[in-house]
């Protein structure tokens, strides 16, 4: 569904809907500011305008929440991640019990459920960088407990299929004792289901649509390799957050595979401005996309030299979070030379593609290449 469907979606709802916490909060076009600027990338002024937000209505029960994720994005961009992952896990120890005191003061409002689980499932997104699976589970468990009660509760809060989604597709893309533990949490670990949940989000949460578009692009981009879904979730969110990088940049890599050149070549100078600025990770990573949409553009025009450069940059520059770009810049880099008909480097770079997680892809077509390319030896 389009922007513009969803706001319309939007209007019409308080018609149909029972009053909801946000929709009688005198803060909530406050909210909806902090919310919209925390994702145009101007963080202190998103926690300053939540901040307002919560002394206005100290009931609001999304504020708590997003002032996690605010606080944690305005450390990771100014001290890195490992100050990022201390601000996440002292921040829930301080918000879950304002949840636990919302519900016992108001134990029919499904949203403080909603938010005391996703606060615990925001707890796991440290456990997942540290890929520590047995805290995964634990922190998803706990999560996953209240939102369920949450959905039991009121069967209209779509927010809830943010992170049902989100966590039925991380169980599906997991190793086995993951899916287990998953199984056994009641956990869908059916890839089509947790897409279908977060597709819900989406198209008809209030809060979560945006987080859902951004988990769905990265799934449809990067898994699933689903072009046209791509696009119908990634152009929204441009639009509406024009000073968010990565969603710029994960535009630029939709259009670089869907082979979108003159598109491509409209969006450069953009993405170019954008890696030139910021703090220094959030500017490397920027540096980064850049290189590798470049990459895939001189690849496309059999610029195997310049595609090779541009890996080679990659790889010696990287500082993002998660290594799954460095896959991606081995493997193009791999194909550059397999080209050139540089064998034995297609090979070595092949293999460190094996290295990455294995719903990538790229895995699997690196260990067909290798293959075939030890068949004609």
């Amino acid at each position: 569904m389009r922007y513009f469907s969803f706001i319309t979606f939007l209007l019409f709802s308080s018609f149909l809907l029972p009053a909801n916490n946000w929709e009688t909060s005198p803060a909530e076009l406050m909210v909806q500011n902090g919310i919209n600027t925390m994702y145009n990338y101007e963080f202190e002024n998103a926690i300053t305008i939540l901040d307002s937000a919560w002394g206005i209505d100290n009931t609001h029960p999304v504020t708590p929440f997003v002032l996690i994720a605010a606080k944690w994005l305005h450390t990771q961009t100014k001290e890195g991640y490992d100050a990022s992952y201390e601000t996440i896990n002292s921040e829930v120890d301080a918000t879950a019990p304002i949840y636990k005191s919302l519900i016992s003061k108001y134990p029919d409002k499904a949203e403080y459920y909603l938010y005391l689980g996703s606060t615990f499932g925001i707890r796991a997104r440290t456990a997942l960088a540290g890929k520590a699976w047995l805290d995964v589970l634990y922190f998803g468990y706990q999560g996953l407990k209240y939102i369920r009660l949450a959905q039991d509760m009121d069967e209209t809060l779509m927010d809830v299929y943010m992170p049902i989604g989100l966590m039925e597709y991380f169980a599906c893309l997991s190793a086995a004792p993951v899916k287990w533990g998953a199984s056994f949490m009641g956990l869908s670990t059916d890839c089509e289901v947790g897409l279908k949940h977060l597709e819900i989000a989406a198209n008809e949460s209030h809060y979560s649509w945006i987080e859902a578009s951004n988990v769905l692009t990265y799934a449809y981009l990067h898994i699933e390799r689903d072009y046209i879904k791509a696009e119908e979730v990634i152009y929204p969110l441009v639009e509406k957050f024009p000073g968010h990088p990565y969603f710029a940049f994960l535009k630029g890599e939709f259009l670089a595979k869907s082979k979108k050149w003159e598109a491509l070549d409209e969006l450069l100078p953009e993405l170019r401005e954008f890696a030139s600025k910021g703090p220094f990770l959030q500017q490397n990573e920027c540096q980064l996309k850049l290189a590798y949409i470049e990459g895939l553009k001189s690849y496309h025009k059999k610029d195997y030299s310049t595609a090779i450069s541009k890996c080679n940059w990659i790889l010696t520059n990287y500082h993002m979070e998660f290594d799954w770009l460095k896959g991606f810049a081995y493997f193009l880099r791999a194909q550059s030379f397999e080209d050139l008909g540089q064998m034995e480097l297609a090979v070595k770079d092949y293999r460190e593609v094996i290295k990455m997680d294995s719903y990538y892809p790229e895995v699997g077509e690196a260990r067909e290449n290798i293959e075939r390319i030890a068949s004609k030896e």
